[in-house]
């Protein structure tokens, strides 16, 4: 990209944020460039500052916007995608809408706003299929919504390459045909379930197609836009939700501080938000600073136990046989009853990772006095465990102490050097007080540490953020406070 193009492309980046809710920071105007230089050829212009103002000289057509977005989004998505929503849906918000809807009504509205090429909707439809066997009986609203419409057109013919099907349980393919070629088509009954339809988040106003909705899943889909078009899409989510309805956010796509006309709701690392309901001090720093459920996934993952609530007890002392009450503990903190998980832990007080599991537990019901507590005596045990000392940072941060959220990032970052989260949080407080030096430096700390992961990479500790993502998003950090 020559110095010649700077003057246009800024002014372009922020049309585009503005017309379709992407936001391309200085740091990737050099990818805006190349993907607007290859639109520029298809339509016949060598000059791509001449291209790029008379796209910002009309409002746009829909031809143009949908090149955009085919061009501009990556739509990178499989079947179940994302496990611990989907287990968090099909055992936990489904089965009590379900429950209450029988008395009355037998009626369903979901919609999965940015759905791309359908994997998610239809991932969806298969789980309400297993869980109504009078599915007829039933009046299911299932809308599948994105900006880009080649994707969707992909969509509604419903056939996927093996490659959609990647960490797919076994048992899905039963909900495909296969096509001999190498492709699989949804079977008839569950692609009728579902319906497309092109929308732009950015700009489209609220309708009724979209609401009274009861679920709506939006994942992976904000990661880049601006904050004003985060705060103004999540507005919209809840007016198009129903009271009591819940929505699927990722967990670092949000400030959830800022989202006064929602709950929090932690789910064994899945993070849900619900209207109408008193709103609770959910346990998470400034965006997209992970969340203390992120740092107990963390800790489950690291330990070979990815799908359980994190274990109580060291290696060292499994030998031994542990409290019955230990194993209901990690079933009720799977289960996201975290007053009893918390009881139960603490009935093996004289194991570090049963007082840890304790703190975690206290802290997503927002008891964070009860979890600080809990969190030091593990300590006392176990000085030298770098996550508990993360996560006591967590509290800390909650609780209004940032001097000893600090403390104890820095005391992980002293057991280990390389510890990515660390860098990332540390550099979040640096930001929040001001110290655009310091923040800058931590955040660079956590872009070098994530050039050892491909960009493709699913980073367990982020909750189903790549490592391409979150560059991303720290870099953006990095522009932003380059404005200040």
């Amino acid at each position: 990209m020559g110095d010649d193009l700077h003057h246009s492309l800024p002014a372009f980046a922020r049309f585009i944020a503005r017309n379709m809710g992407l936001h391309f920071p200085q740091t990737r105007l050099r990818d805006l460039a190349q993907k607007m230089s290859t639109l520029a050829r298809e339509a016949g212009f060598e000059d791509l500052d001449h291209y790029l103002f008379q796209l910002m000289a009309v409002p746009l057509s829909q031809e143009q916007l949908r090149a955009l977005s085919a061009a501009l989004t990556i739509g990178e998505t499989y079947f179940m995608r994302d496990p611990k929503s989907y287990r968090v849906l099909e055992e936990q918000v489904l089965p009590a809408l379900i429950a209450s809807r029988r008395r009355g009504g037998r009626t369903l509205k979901i919609w999965s706003a940015g759905c791309s090429t359908g994997e998610e909707p239809y991932s969806i439809a298969i789980i309400l299929s297993r869980l109504l066997q009078d599915l007829p009986e039933w009046k299911i609203t299932l809308l599948g919504t994105d900006i880009n419409e080649e994707a969707l057109e992909r969509a509604r013919r419903g056939v996927y390459g093996k490659w959609s099907f990647r960490n797919a349980p076994e048992w899905l393919m039963e909900y495909f045909t296969p096509l001999g070629d190498g492709h699989f088509e949804v079977i008839p009954r569950i692609r009728q379930m579902v319906h497309f339809s092109q929308l732009n988040l950015a700009v489209d106003a609220g309708s009724a197609l979209t609401a009274g909705a009861d679920i709506i899943f939006c994942r992976n889909v904000m990661l880049y836009f601006h904050a004003e078009q985060i705060e103004k899409t999540v507005a919209r989510f809840h007016a198009a939700l129903k009271q009591g309805g819940w929505l699927f956010v990722g967990p670092t796509e949000v400030d959830h501080q800022r989202l006064r006309s929602f709950s929090c709701h932690y789910f064994e690392g899945a993070l849900l938000l619900r209207k109408g309901e008193p709103r609770r001090k959910a346990l998470r720093p400034s965006v997209p600073a992970p969340t203390v459920p992120a740092a107990a996934a963390h800790t489950a993952q690291a330990k070979g136990s990815q799908a359980d609530a994190p274990p109580c007890g060291p290696a060292s002392q499994q030998a031994d046989p542990l409290p019955e009450s230990v194993e209901r503990a990690r079933t009720a903190y799977r289960a996201g009853d975290y007053q009893e998980a918390a009881r139960l832990a603490l009935s093996a007080p004289h194991l570090p990772d049963c007082l840890a599991l304790a703190a975690r537990s206290y802290a997503n019901l927002g008891l964070y006095q009860e979890a600080r507590e809990q969190c030091e005596k593990a300590l006392l045990l176990e000085r030298l465990d770098v996550r508990t000392h993360y996560l006591l940072s967590m509290i800390l941060e909650q609780l209004g102490d940032d001097a000893g959220a600090e403390a104890s990032l820095k005391r992980a970052l002293y057991l280990d050097h390389d510890y990515l989260l660390a860098y990332f949080a540390l550099g979040n407080l640096c930001r929040k007080r001001g110290e655009l030096r310091e923040a800058e430096q931590s955040f660079g700390n956590a872009l070098r540490l994530l050039q050892r992961h491909d960009p493709a990479e699913v980073l367990p500790e982020a909750e189903g953020i790549t490592a391409g993502m979150l560059a991303q998003l720290i870099k953006g950090m990095i522009a932003g406070l380059n404005r200040r």
